[in-house]
């Protein structure tokens, strides 16, 4: 830690090498003058922490040098030396601010004690101005992250930091990073006589100072190489502290006092330091935010424009498709030879192109909401040895085989038939596609008192654990490689899903990589189902 200053002042010299003595034996950085008028001069070209000085002296007191100093620097601690001191003396002493006394003739010891004291007392001020500026902060951090708009949050900034330091006028300037200028964003207070854009203006080289330094710049009674331009602006005492996030500045907080003599105080200083941290952080947080509403609203609108694409392309497909598929199989009736076998690829990628609208479709209706649910009461087993009829074909080719377990003597249940067999043939057509030659597909029902649990297991390449929740998002498959390799857009699954939503049900897979995956979904016991049976005359 730096030595601390004191400065010494007393008309015997004889006194003057004894203070020395002392105070350098105990660490201290000391430095002597012999009157109150040097004294001044010396605390006016340096900062001391403390003044040692005789109350009685020639020409200035010691009471008129210490307020004298006080005046333009405030924190400055005050020990005063006396020989024959009053009440009265001791009384006014206080008015003035004088930490400490001690008595001549002293001893080190008692020099000693005096000293550390009064640096204590300071130092217990200091600590104390620090946590009572805690409080209000505390409330601070909270309205500053309370807000998202970065207009509101910008122009509760300017408004705080003006309440709370007294300032006369406030100016937030943030770094725009496309124009390479700092461009004032919020203010507040500023006379009709001087426009904020006119004081940054003048102000642009202190600014950009201070955001390449990334430290506060505190000037206080027109002082340093400054004074020209607080003069020109009207102002005695200038803030400017940078707003700093990850140690990189983003803009600066630019805060003035008017009126002569009216000064920054140090806890001032130290609470716009802490502010200006919470502010920076709350500004960019409002940044990102404002950057993700407008990522978000763009996705939005290319969603928007994909959905119509996939509505369009859809129904302007069907016709032509239902056409070329009517004919083709027309033709392959009468056909034979080549001729039929060629028009048999022709039925077979046209019924493949079908099944892709049929998809777009089914994403579009749920998306708009405009498909219901029709519940009928379903014999379980019936549903599932249609689905599996519909694929058992590809399975046969690539060597599968597909087990159904199922009790004969389940009972039917109430769902929505069409929707059902849906979510059955994307289920087993995902598994079909992802299990290699030779594997195994399971069906297993279960039930308990709230729901029927359908699962299609396989015995496939398995699904990354991260990819769980993925897999179910739209036109989303495990990896380029498997979209090349199997085809598909990635439609199926979350058409599953959204069925399954519809209806009521849950859906979910577990999987493991190289051993598999098993695809369960749910299907709620409907009330009134026993009415429905009723109706039909089931059993």
């Amino acid at each position: 830690m730096p030595k601390q200053r004191i400065l010494v002042a007393d008309d015997e010299p004889a006194v003057i090498e004894l203070c020395q003595r002392i105070l350098t034996a105990n660490g201290y950085e000391v430095e002597c003058v012999s009157n109150g008028w040097m004294a001044i001069e010396r605390a006016k070209e340096k900062h001391f922490d403390l003044l040692l000085i005789d109350i009685k002296m020639p020409g200035l007191s010691g009471l008129e040098t210490a307020q004298a100093i006080k005046e333009f620097d405030p924190e400055i601690v005050c020990v005063t030396m006396t020989g024959h001191g009053t009440m009265d003396t001791a009384i006014q002493a206080l008015k003035l601010g004088i930490d400490e006394f001690v008595v001549k003739p002293f001893t080190p010891d008692e020099l000693g004690i005096a000293i550390s004291r009064g640096l204590e007392k300071e130092r217990l001020r200091r600590e104390n101005v620090r946590l009572k500026a805690l409080i209000p902060l505390f409330e601070l951090s909270k309205v500053f992250m309370s807000t998202v708009d970065l207009d509101e949050l910008l122009h509760n900034v300017v408004q705080i930091a003006r309440q709370e330091t007294r300032s006369d006028w406030v100016a937030l300037l943030l770094w725009d990073e496309r124009r390479r200028v700092l461009l004032v964003r919020a203010s507040i207070g500023f006379p009709e006589y001087l426009s904020c854009e006119e004081a940054m203006e003048e102000g642009r080289e202190i600014a950009a100072s201070v955001m390449r330094s990334g430290e506060q710049l505190v000037l206080q009674d027109r002082s340093g190489s400054f004074a020209a331009f607080m003069e020109k602006i009207g102002v005695h005492s200038l803030i400017v502290s940078p707003l700093l996030v990850k140690n990189e500045a983003i803009g600066v907080l630019v805060l003035a006092k008017v009126a002569q003599g009216d000064f920054f105080a140090p806890g001032d200083v130290e609470l716009l330091s802490v502010l200006s941290g919470q502010a920076a952080i709350a500004i960019e947080n409002a940044r990102l935010f404002e950057e993700i509403q407008h990522a978000y609203q763009e996705l939005q609108k290319l969603d928007h424009m994909k959905s119509e694409f996939i509505n369009i392309a859809a129904h302007e497909l069907r016709t032509p498709l239902a056409i070329l598929l009517g004919y083709a199989t027309l033709l392959q009736e009468e056909a034979e030879g080549k001729a039929k076998e060629q028009l048999g690829i022709i039925v077979r990628n046209a019924m493949r192109l079908r099944a892709l609208v049929d998809s777009m479709l089914n994403l579009r209706y749920l998306e708009t909401g405009k498909s219901q649910l029709k519940l009928e009461q379903i014999i379980l087993r019936q549903a599932i040895d249609e689905a599996v009829g519909d694929l058992s074909p590809l399975a046969e080719s690539k060597g599968q085989s597909i087990e159904v377990r199922l009790p004969e003597s389940f009972p039917p249940i109430v769902a929505d038939r069409q929707k059902l067999a849906l979510i059955l043939t994307n289920l087993l057509s995902n598994a079909v596609k992802f299990t290699p030659e030779g594997g195994r597909i399971t069906i297993e029902v279960k039930s308990n008192e709230r729901e029927v649990l359908v699962s299609v297991s396989d015995t496939g390449i398995g699904i990354p654990p991260e990819e769980h929740e993925r897999i179910f998002e739209r036109f989303y498959q495990v990896g380029d490689s498997l979209t090349r390799k199997h085809g598909g857009i990635g439609l199926g699954l979350s058409i599953a899903k959204g069925m399954v939503e519809l209806c009521g049900g849950r859906i979910w897979v577990e999987s493991e990589v190289g051993r598999g995956s098993t695809f369960t979904f749910t299907i709620p016991q409907q009330q009134g189902a026993g009415e429905l049976r009723m109706a039909s005359g089931g059993a």
